[in-house]
């Protein structure tokens, strides 16, 4: 691409499909996935300023909560919801609208899916990062938004 020329995208259209990445983090009792997306859209307003980040604005308006307002995320979020088959490893999380947020694997460790299958949900962090080490920034930054997400664990020849 050349640094020189403008893009644009058409916000009134449907929403950009971001292609995400996830890590899962078992180290406490609390299951977590990060979230990050693979590439970001930039939008500019009229007056040549940056307008909003259409990925951190659906964070905001789609059930997440910023990590510092616990009362925002301390409960599940609802009409979200997450699979993860353990066969495949593949995890599939849906937004209350019936969106997939994210669909792939997860590398999810036994610890994780323990945890995760005991308490039925798990932590999603997501914000204005590229992966986990951006956490503390993006928090710092107030970018990083959470939620609890409900989650099912299907295990092969465990479930109906």
């Amino acid at each position: 691409m050349d640094p020189n020329t403008m893009y644009s995208v058409d916000l009134t259209g449907p929403p950009v499909a971001l292609d995400m990445q996830a890590w899962m983090d078992d180290r406490d009792s609390v299951p977590r996935v990060v979230f990050a997306a693979t590439h970001r859209v930039e939008t500019f307003g009229t007056d040549g300023g940056r307008g909003p980040d259409p990925y951190l604005e659906g964070l905001r308006t789609g059930g997440w909560a910023l990590l510092d307002d616990f009362a925002g995320w301390a409960d599940p979020a609802p009409g979200w919801s997450a699979v993860l088959d353990v066969a495949t490893d593949e995890l599939t999380m849906s937004s209350s609208a019936g969106e997939a947020f994210y669909s792939g694997t997860l590398n999810s460790s036994p610890r994780w899916r323990k945890e995760a299958r005991k308490l039925g949900m798990f932590i999603a962090l997501a914000g204005d990062f590229t992966d986990p080490a951006g956490c503390s920034d993006a928090a710092l930054r107030n970018q990083l938004y959470a939620m609890l997400c409900p989650i099912a664990i299907n295990r092969p020849g465990r479930n109906p």
